[in-house]
């Protein structure tokens, strides 16, 4: 029974996976290029060095063997369609199918595209809305299970630590583990579930270099740490909390990175639509983008002159549009300059083709715009939660000092059975915990929000500071006013 369960959960965890954008992009890839009137072999051969993973994959198998080894790309078509999948709704599976009917038929290639790219466009942005709703629920429920699991281990400890049913240290640790653990889950549940929204284009050189700030930003940020820690100047909260502040270096800069290529999609639709309408009407590359470049496009506008250049420099077009693709460092636009590139090479209809890799590029910027605005909310709850939920283990490592106290001295009372928490164990446990709430509301907040997964570095250094500074601060202020209030020796009237 459990076994036959096993493929639903496996589906419900990788709904992420079915909101592919590049599957969109791929279609119509295949539309723009089929506006030049090209035959069914044609439009394999260039779907086969086209860059969309599986989707040119598959194209390259049909091509092998239909034309390679002269099987006919009909039957090709359908041979592989079996292949790529065994679910009778995968997109590819039924593209492939579909293709196979319309080259037995002979019918035209470029309407049957053209209806394949609204079916797709369509499909992609009701999934992605169905995500976005998604994201709102799971996003309600991290609260709650953030809010609780403090309440939940503080009671755990501060009611052992009253009772004495127990070792209290032993069932914080128990506590902790466990709650950890479920909410780790929970956010890998999450991760798995939501799409990635691919946002850089980079190459290897630079992923290089910023992998190194990376573990210089880690290294700094253990070894400042440690020397707080060996050195005993603060609490060790406080030591751990400021050792956060390295991690802010290599966050930021991956947040400003994410900031200004986020940018720059609010310029391309117009420029490409632009630079496709004029295409189409002079015919000539170089007259064309001098045209366009007397319309400012914003930030976009110091490469898209790069650009003009090398073409009237007679450089090839292909290389020109990659490496205006790499100086953007966007991903989106990589896409759209593929299509684009690849369109001009086959003749097709340049006015056509901008319109589509135009409207596509709005689509996708308009339903990451919802997915930012879920995120700017959550993050900020998470924020406020996660200064509230520190606090309160602030409290209660003031609470276990007290009840330290109090079952040494002569205060103690018969009625309570007192078994405090070593102060030296807590001291141990409050960085931990510090660290373990931080790293998993940071990644919460980052799946949440998409986009370069780098800038993961900087939700988590950021609350591992405040946090190791609110509980800090509220050990200092709880501790005054226990001993202001709770612990002050009440004055006996005189008669």
């Amino acid at each position: 029974m459990m076994l036959k369960k096993i493929p639903h959960v496996k589906n419900i965890i990788n709904t992420g996976k079915k909101v592919d954008e590049d599957f969109v992009y791929f279609v119509a890839f295949l539309y723009c290029i089929s506006t030049g009137e090209i035959g069914p072999v044609e439009l394999f051969k260039t779907g086969k060095d086209s860059k969309y993973g599986k989707y040119s994959a598959a194209f390259q198998e049909v091509f092998r063997l239909g034309v390679g080894w002269s099987f006919g790309l009909a039957s090709a078509c359908e041979m592989i369609g079996k292949k790529v999948s065994e679910n009778d709704d995968d997109p590819l599976k039924l593209l492939l199918i579909k293709l196979s009917q319309v080259i037995k038929l002979g019918d035209d290639l470029q309407i049957f595209l053209r209806d394949e790219l609204k079916n797709a466009t369509n499909t992609y942005s009701i999934k992605y809305n169905a995500n976005l709703e998604s994201q709102k629920l799971f996003s309600e429920m991290f609260y709650t299970l953030m809010s609780t699991s403090a309440f939940m281990i503080s009671a755990n400890s501060i009611m052992s630590m009253l009772m004495g049913f127990g070792d209290a240290g032993q069932i914080m640790i128990v506590s902790m583990m466990g709650i950890g653990a479920g909410m780790a889950v929970f956010v890998a549940m999450m991760f798995f579930m939501f799409p990635r929204d691919i946002l850089a284009y980079t190459n290897d050189t630079v992923e290089k270099k910023f992998r190194k700030k990376i573990y210089l930003a880690v290294g700094a940020s253990i070894g400042l740490s440690s020397v707080l820690l060996i050195s005993g100047v603060m609490p060790a909260v406080l030591a751990v909390g400021l050792g956060g502040i390295p991690l802010l270096y290599p966050g930021m800069i991956a947040k400003r990175s994410e900031s200004k290529i986020t940018g720059y999609l609010e310029w391309y639709p117009t420029f490409i639509l632009h630079f496709g309408q004029l295409y189409a009407t002079v015919g000539a590359m170089g007259q064309a983008l001098q045209a366009v470049t007397r319309t400012n496009f914003g930030v976009l506008q110091s490469f898209i002159i790069p650009f003009k250049n090398r073409i009237k420099n007679r450089i090839d077009q292909v290389v020109a549009f990659e490496l205006f693709s790499l100086e953007t460092e966007n991903h989106i636009i990589a896409n759209g300059n593929s299509i684009i590139s690849t369109s001009l090479n086959k003749g097709a209809n340049m006015n056509l083709v901008g319109n589509i890799v135009s409207d596509i590029t709005k689509k996708i910027n308009e339903l990451r715009g919802k997915r930012a605005q879920n995120a700017s909310t959550f993050q900020l709850v998470i924020f406020i939660l996660h200064i509230l939920s520190l606090s309160i283990f602030g409290l209660m490592n003031k609470l276990t000092e007290m009840f330290n106290g109090l079952a040494d001295g002569d205060l103690s009372n018969a009625a309570f059975d007192l078994s405090p928490i070593d102060p030296a164990l807590m001291n141990t446990l409050m960085p931990t915990l510090l660290i373990m709430t931080s790293v998993i509301s940071g990644f919460a907040i980052k799946i949440i929000e998409g986009g370069i997964y780098k800038t993961v570095l900087f939700h988590i250094g950021i609350l591992i500071v405040i946090g190791g500074i609110a509980m800090f601060v509220i050990n200092i202020f709880m501790g005054e006013f226990m001993d202001s209030i709770i612990l002050s020796t009440p004055t006996v009237p005189e008669t």
